[in-house]
């Protein structure tokens, strides 16, 4: 039987009920389909024979690259699942063997066995060019797919006209699905994974013990952590009021601060590109706390606008300094984390950050349908796009968390289990952070200056738990090491 793409099924015959056999000219036959140059037979046809006629070369970096919905002709798509099947239970693969499993399958009749397989045998110009015929084909389904998601988006926008944010989201989560999807091979032989291996541990040796991650700005944090290191979930998690956003500030303003050129090999200027997501706060409230920071001007007296000159001079020259850091903020409140993993990665490809920072947690929300009546479910959801966003970046991604109520019974340091509504937070990050504020011991009346706090690293994928003490400068709303090393 040849394969006729022009030929046309009557149109009764498309009006079987379900226990009718399949008709071979309506698997056979792709203009029975959607219409529209979205695919090619013959490319699909050349992939199958090349399966076909090397099986032990071939099938596995074609399995590798597609999957059976890659494939346009429904009948394309039964010989390829015969072939990945066969070969999974490794069956001997030639066209008498193939025509059998599909006789086994009742399926046979249908696709036109044999003499489609040897139509499809006799057809093949060379294997050799296999991973010709492997391209057109993806790049054909990707197509089709973008094809489907922009019918979705316009029927979307006829569903919800009221919702104009949340219509573009989902179409910009929809493409970029689309566009992330790539053909490539995941697995990697370990000779070659040794050798880059040894080539990162020969960069950090030329290094001479400078950090390999982005510093964090408390010399023994960066000592236990080597900075933050691209990919990873870092969890920064306190109770309301302890000073979460004033820690997570101070990290960024050490980021932005300078970065280490390899080329010249010295701390340059501006430093690392830093996005910061705040659900809580304005921009403007981070502003002020910034300027307060950077300048040393107490805070209170910014607000009752109680500044001498000098006062006015420093938080001028402090937000000119600021000018010209690259620092991007995002003040949206009610964001999902689709949303948020959107703008996320806008702001990665726009300006090129190099840390993000979401302030907090607890505040973002979760779309699914399971969420909606399991909060535990919905920050499990978030917790995983969070990470998920961390690796779709490249960058490290600190995320505040607040601990529940019972971290504040007989005045305990918190610890892992203390981490609010759910614990999937703690399964997903990389390491958690948590921020203890020392108790004064009763009728003690605070002294001026620096409070001191405990910074517990509760955990960390690679590298060791500890606690080390940092100090909180509340004038000026800032945490500083009490160390007088350099932080980087």
């Amino acid at each position: 039987m040849s394969y006729d793409p022009t030929y046309e099924a009557p149109a009764k015959s498309r009006r079987r009920r379900k226990a009718e056999p399949v008709h071979t000219a309506e698997l056979l036959n792709p203009a029975t389909f959607i219409p529209g140059p979205l695919y090619s037979a013959d490319a699909e046809k050349a992939v199958l024979a090349s399966m076909m006629s090397r099986p032990d070369e071939i099938i596995d970096t074609v399995l590798e690259a597609l999957r059976v919905e890659d494939f346009f002709v429904p009948a394309h798509k039964e010989i390829f699942t015969a072939l990945a099947a066969m070969h999974n239970a490794r069956t001997p693969i030639d066209i008498t063997t193939l025509h059998q499993y599909l006789v086994d399958k009742k399926i046979a009749e249908a696709i036109g066995a044999p003499g489609y397989l040897a139509e499809l045998a006799a057809g093949l110009a060379t294997h050799l060019n296999c991973a010709a015929y492997i391209r057109i084909v993806y790049d054909k389904a990707l197509l089709r797919n973008l094809q489907g998601v922009c019918a979705g988006i316009v029927q979307h926008i006829a569903d919800r006209p009221d919702d104009a944010a949340g219509v573009l989201d989902a179409a910009e989560t929809s493409v970029f699905a689309i566009t992330n999807k790539g053909i490539g091979n995941s697995i990697v032989c370990v000779r070659d994974e040794v050798d880059r291996t040894l080539a990162v541990a020969a960069t950090w040796q030329s290094r001479k013990g400078r950090l390999s991650g982005i510093p964090t700005g408390f010399y023994q944090l960066n000592q236990l952590t080597t900075g933050w290191q691209p990919g990873d979930m870092i969890v920064l998690a306190a109770r309301p009021g302890v000073g979460k956003t004033a820690l997570a500030l101070t990290f960024a303003r050490h980021a932005l601060d300078a970065r280490y050129d390899d080329t010249l090999d010295e701390w340059v200027r501006p430093g690392y590109g830093v996005g910061f997501f705040s659900l809580e706060m304005t921009n403007q409230q981070l502003m002020l706390r910034l300027l307060s920071s950077m300048s040393g001007v107490d805070m209170q007296r910014i607000r009752r606008g109680e500044l001498t000159d000098k006062e006015m001079e420093l938080l001028a020259q402090a937000g000119a300094a600021l000018k010209q850091m690259p620092l991007y903020l995002d003040d949206s409140s009610f964001m999902t984390i689709n949303q948020l993993r959107g703008k996320a990665r806008r702001m990665k490809d726009r300006y090129g950050i190099d840390l993000v920072v979401v302030d907090y947690l607890q505040l973002l929300r979760s779309e699914s349908g399971q969420a909606k009546d399991n909060r535990q479910v919905e920050v499990a959801e978030i917790s995983r796009g969070i990470k998920g966003m961390a690796k779709e970046l490249g960058v490290p991604v600190i995320i505040l968390a607040q601990l529940n109520r019972k971290s504040e019974e007989g005045k305990a340091e918190p610890a892992l289990h203390n981490l609010r509504e759910s614990g999937a937070i703690e399964q997903d990050a990389d390491m958690v952070l948590m921020l203890h504020r020392h108790e004064l011991e009763e009728g003690a009346t605070p002294q001026p200056g620096a409070l001191p706090y405990s910074l517990i690293i509760a955990k960390q994928r690679s590298g060791p738990v500890d606690k080390l003490q940092i100090a909180y400068n509340s004038p000026f709303t800032r945490f500083e090491d009490p160390r007088t090393v350099p932080a980087r």
